[in-house]
């Protein structure tokens, strides 16, 4: 069977070797793009597990203190680990050389970069210590990561002053580094990639499932003829079978191989503050072997279940018959799915991960069920345009979108789900606040109540002359019967470090910061919810562009016998030309501007509660205007490979 299908193959010429082509360099695209999908995942559960260090299980009797916080110089926010030895046996942590002696401060590369021609008092006398080392990659979430690791003596006040920021571990006793919990940053930071996911891998998906679909009219007629002459059922099967299965795992392979090869770049792209560790982005031999294996499956099914016609009704594949309307429980369907999301956005709360699960499966659904009404719509449309129709290329786009709607929405289907996509996700609130100092800047840190007055006078007596000083009292928001006390420190924006590394110094707990500072973090996660976005994007549109030149040119293969006896009957290549112009660009405007409608509204009421970015509606016109391009490039690019099969008019065995 695999000598008969390699024989079809070589036997049907130019046309036959392309058309295995394009189904192996669809399949390579599919799975470079879905190998960067599932090893994101794993580049954040890698930086998640180098920061667990950070927050220790804790231990009665411990031999080591430890306590974190975030420290800011500038624009910057500085992770800070404050550790204290309480007896010999205490280990030392990671990417660190030994346990930190009182005085020492170790620090990250990055932070040793920032810190050059800083002075001391901006920064280093807050710790009143000195460098002593840098901090290993193995400690690191990044390369980039600002981290001091600063040693302590036990009863320091930083070793003993609760801490009242629910993201900061206040003072406990450790026994080692081995276990602990990964910062919430990181937890969120999974989530979203899960989500990402998701985005790219059912447009991905789809485009996989559609390359055993290519130049699916020639096969079926071959398919039909040799059932006609008396192959089985099965025997049919298995020759689809070998003939995909064959070009899909040499282009599983050669996407494989290509990720590979493109990780180094792909490691530049910068999330929270910093680029990736290579390793990162290597999600191990089994889940790589697992995702180039489920390509080309996904592959044999779509093939598999694409011959049900020459299965059941061979002779009318030989005769062309018109297949049956496709029903609207497509509709029906997509409109459940999107509904489900949309009140699930409402009505469940919570971030339970069960919660995030079904939230997360409700999206993918409803992304997938995109590609189940898209060739519906289509056939409505063609329909709906060969009633209208004035002049021959509105007829032949006509009938062409109402005979083989599958066909023709595989042409655009890549831009109508990524159009749906940016929909869903380019119009949400991804604002940066400024955080340049002021001519005037106030730095606060809260302190315990009870010592409000003694903490105060002892910052006063340490700012003199360099900071107005002013104790202020308030309601907690979340108890008022609570009271919650600040020292708060007025001075000139050109002080604001100095005043702050004095602060620091004086009063132990949370670190003093201003206003601005709090958003410098929420600065750090929009801009890198908004590079995830442009990634995920660039990842969709990818998947649009090249999904749309293959199904040109397969559709130019499908349909040679078509094109070659309308032009043997007079028709014009001009009026070709635009039949297949319309054939493309009416359903991409019809669908694209609906798919983006869609994903409009089923995000519209998380957006309505967070506010709108106007600038997200740029990304959104950039995206859709290179979409558009894409398709409409393809459809020309195209048209010598038409007129080729127009200028052959030799007899063929099919």
């Amino acid at each position: 069977m695999t000598e008969l299908a390699w024989r079809l193959t070589r036997l049907g010429g130019r046309g036959a070797v392309l058309s295995t082509g394009l189904t192996a360099l669809a399949v390579a695209v599919a799975t470079l793009l879905l190998q960067f999908a599932v090893a994101g995942n794993f580049a954040f559960a890698e930086r998640a597990e180098r920061t667990e260090w950070r927050a220790p299980v804790a231990a009665e009797d411990g031999s080591a203190m430890i306590a974190t916080a975030v420290d800011y110089l500038g624009g910057d926010a500085i992770a800070r680990v404050d550790l204290a030895k309480l007896d010999e046996s205490a280990p030392a942590p990671p990417g660190l050389e030994s346990f930190p002696a009182p005085g020492e401060v170790w620090v990250s590369p990055a932070l040793a970069e920032l810190l050059e021609g800083v002075p001391d008092e901006d920064f280093l006398d807050r710790y009143e210590g000195t460098i002593a080392g840098t901090v290993g990659d193995e400690a690191l979430a990044h390369g980039g990561e600002l981290l001091a690791v600063v040693g302590r003596e036990a009863d320091d006040a930083a070793m003993t002053t609760e801490r009242s920021d629910g993201d900061m571990v206040s003072p406990t006793a450790i026994d080692g580094f081995d276990e602990g919990a990964p910062g919430f940053v990181y937890a969120f930071y999974q989530v979203l990639m899960v989500l990402a996911t998701i985005l790219m891998a059912v447009p991905v998906a789809v485009f996989g499932a559609a390359a055993a679909r290519l130049t699916v009219a020639r096969r079926d007629e071959r398919l039909a003829a040799l059932r006609l002459m008396g192959a089985t059922p099965g025997q049919v099967v298995r020759l689809t079978l070998i003939e995909t299965v064959l070009a899909a795992v040499a282009g599983s392979v050669a996407g494989t191989l290509l990720w590979t090869a493109s990780t180094p770049l792909v490691a530049l792209i910068p999330i929270d503050g910093g680029s990736w560790y290579v390793a990162d982005l290597w999600a191990g031999a089994p889940w790589m072997a697992a995702v180039a294996l489920t390509v080309p499956l996904l592959v044999a099914v779509s093939a598999v279940v694409g011959l049900r016609s020459v299965v059941i009704s061979p002779l009318g594949v030989a005769r062309r018959v018109r297949p049956k309307g496709l029903r609207s429980i497509r509709l029906v369907v997509f409109a459940l799915c999107a509904v489900a999301f949309m009140v699930g956005t409402q009505v469940v709360s919570g971030s339970d991960m069960i919660v995030v699960a079904v939230l997360l499966g409700l999206l993918a659904a409803t992304v997938a069920a995109v590609n189940l009404v898209g060739p519906w719509i289509v056939q409505k449309m063609g329909r709906t345009l060969a009633r209208t129709a004035r002049g021959p290329a509105r007829m032949l786009a006509a009938r062409r979108l109402s005979e083989d709607p599958k066909a023709a929405w595989r042409a655009v289907a890549g831009v109508a789900i990524a159009g749906f996509i940016a929909g869903s996700v380019a119009l949400f609130p991804l604002v940066q606040s400024d955080t340049e100092p002021e001519a005037t800047e106030t730095v606060t840190a809260t302190v315990a109540a009870e010592d409000a007055d003694e903490l105060t006078a002892r910052a006063e007596a340490a700012l003199a002359g360099l900071a107005e000083v002013e104790l202020v009292e308030r309601a907690d928001p979340l108890d008022e019967s609570e009271t919650i006390a600040e020292v708060r420190a007025t001075t000139s924006g050109d002080e604001v470090e100095r005043v702050r590394s004095v602060l620091t110094a004086t009063l132990a707990g949370d670190p003093p910061q201003r206003e601005v500072d709090e958003t410098i973090l929420s600065n750090r996660l929009v801009g890198s919810i908004r590079v995830g976005v442009t990634v995920v994007l660039a990842v969709v549109f990818a998947t649009a562009a090249v999904s749309a030149g293959i199904s040109a040119i397969g559709s130019v293969l499908d349909r040679r016998k078509t094109y070659r006896l309308l032009h043997l009957s007079g028709t014009p290549q001009r009026v070709l030309d635009a039949a297949r112009r319309q054939e493309t660009v009416l359903p991409l405007a019809l669908i694209g501007g609906s798919s983006v409608l869609a994903g409009m509204l089923i995000t519209s009421p998380l957006i309505g509660a967070m506010g709108l970015d106007v600038s997200g509606v740029l990304i959104l016109a950039v995206t859709l205007a290179v979409g558009a391009a894409a398709v409409i490039g393809a459809g020309a690019a195209s048209r010598p490979l038409l007129r080729s099969v127009m200028a052959d008019v030799s007899p063929r065995p099919d």
